[in-house]
């Protein structure tokens, strides 16, 4: 299991370093996010939706505010288009992911584990473990493009990627969208309660999958 959380950790680590880059360099803040949402919001909604997608498809990049611009989603453009526009972004982002992690994930196995027995180990949790963390992974920041990732490095089978990233995502989105819609400036507080609410549930099923893994007999 070390060798599995190891490979998690490095990649992790990934994505924190590129956030802490793109804030400290201003290239692109959460400001700077809070900001073109903030101008866009009196354009029409095809300018709109275009920006937020656009925004949550770079996630992989650049490490956006996803709770923000998928609430701002709903606030903006109501719950139909709000969802289809969060959706394809968060979709899009994760399978920029898969798709780089694919092309390079031997070389990402052979820097981090470099040796055989240890890859087949992860690839053997992964498989166990990878459909249940896709369904959760928006429980913590920067796990859903992780998994996305690991799901590339393990070589995932498409259709089981995108039936679980699809599983995990589109109810993540339908809760912050729809507490979107129904807040205003005004009154936020429908989505604030809606967002805890929420992450308290995934981080419940997230705490039990861990304990499952623990349980377990080791790897």
């Amino acid at each position: 299991m070390k060798h599995f959380a190891k490979l998690y950790l490095y990649i992790i680590g990934f994505f924190l370093l590129i956030f802490l880059v793109m804030n400290l360099t201003g290239i692109m803040s959460v400001a700077d996010v809070k900001y073109y949402v903030q101008k866009v919001s009196a354009q029409s909604p095809l300018v709109i939706g275009l920006v937020i997608y656009l925004l949550l498809a770079s996630d992989v990049f650049f490490s956006v505010p996803t709770i923000f611009l998928v609430t701002s989603a709903g606030y903006l453009l109501g719950f139909k288009w709000g969802l289809i526009v969060s959706v394809a972004g968060m979709f899009t982002s994760g399978l920029i992911a898969r798709l780089l992690c694919t092309v390079f994930g031997k070389r990402i196995l052979g820097f981090v584990l470099g040796d055989d027995e240890k890859i087949s180990e992860v690839h053997r949790l992964f498989r166990r473990f990878g459909p249940g963390i896709l369904l959760i992974a928006r429980a913590l920041p920067m796990l859903p493009e992780a998994t996305c990732c690991m799901a590339g490095i393990n070589r995932m089978p498409w259709r089981q990627f995108l039936l679980y990233y699809l599983a995990g995502t589109l109810p993540y989105a339908a809760v912050l969208v729809y507490l979107g819609s129904i807040s205003s400036r005004e009154n936020p507080y429908p989505a604030l309660a809606g967002i805890v609410g929420m992450y308290v549930v995934l981080w419940a099923m997230w705490w039990w999958l861990v304990k499952r893994g623990g349980g377990r007999r080791k790897e």
